[in-house]
């Protein structure tokens, strides 16, 4: 398998590098390098520290730790595209009925790398499909 480079740069003493925490996994932890606390129904960035040049073609999504989506903490609004190298910010939502603490060294997030399709705009007529208009909820429990 090629190895691709991500480049990183600590913006802070706090700053973690982001890691894989077994061989084969998809997403890259990304740590929280500043202290909140988030209370239910807010939401708040949580800096990273980091900064990261993705490889050309490249960009990035941020997505849920399945241990926080437990606890009923959530990212959002998390798409780094290719020529972003300002600091990542994770915004993490309280959707629990509790308090949510974040300490500076904590896994708040995961990085996923995602290879960019440059795709071509074509305005036209579409064809109906067997599925059509039916959306959230359609296809069942």
């Amino acid at each position: 398998m090629n190895k691709l480079g991500l480049k990183v740069r600590r913006l802070n003493n706090h700053a973690k590098l982001p890691a894989r925490a077994y061989n084969g996994d998809l997403g890259y932890d990304l740590y929280a390098a500043e202290r909140h606390i988030i209370n239910p129904s807010e939401q708040t960035a949580v800096g990273t520290g980091i900064s990261v040049e993705l490889p050309e073609g490249w960009g990035g999504v941020i997505k849920d730790r399945s241990s926080m989506a437990m606890k009923m903490i959530y990212t959002s609004a998390g798409v780094i595209d290719n020529g972003y190298r300002g600091e990542i910010k994770v915004l993490l939502r309280n959707n629990s009925k509790e308090p949510f603490k974040v300490e500076a060294g904590d896994k708040i997030a995961q990085l996923i790398p995602i290879q960019l399709t440059d795709w071509e705009i074509i305005e036209a007529d579409i064809q109906d499909s067997d599925r059509n208009i039916n959306g959230f909820g359609s296809s069942g429990k």
